[in-house]
Parts: C-alpha cells; sequence; structure tokens
C-alpha cells in the first residue's frame, strides 16, 4: 500500500483513540458513583481497536 493510505489509517486511528477515549469517560460514567458496564466495554474496544489502527499505521507510514 502507499505511504499515503498508511498516513491516512494512522491519523484515523489517532482521531478514533481520542474521541473513543472521550466517549468511554463519558458514557461509562454517567453519574457520580455510578458506572455502565455494558458502555465500557463498547468504547473501550473502540480504544482498542483504534490504538492498534494507530500503532500499525505508524509502523507502516
Amino acid at each position: 500500500m502507499s505511504d499515503t493510505l498508511w498516513s491516512i489509517i494512522c491519523l484515523a486511528g489517532l482521531w478514533g483513540f481520542v474521541a473513543c477515549t472521550i466517549l468511554l469517560i463519558l458514557k461509562a460514567f454517567p453519574a457520580r458513583d455510578s458506572f455502565d458496564r455494558s458502555a465500557a466495554l463498547k468504547w473501550g474496544a473502540g480504544v482498542l481497536v483504534c490504538f492498534v489502527a494507530w500503532a500499525v499505521g505508524m509502523t507502516q507510514a
């Protein structure tokens, strides 16, 4: 693949990681002393997927 495509994957992974991390914090902890397990699993998986995409993009770009 071209370096441009890997750079796009890298940037998408980075911004996806940032967005999923923010949403994980906001959705998994909706109120004080409250934790939503299903939202945490969903957004936590998104964090991991985006982090892997960012790391792979960094090694290939």
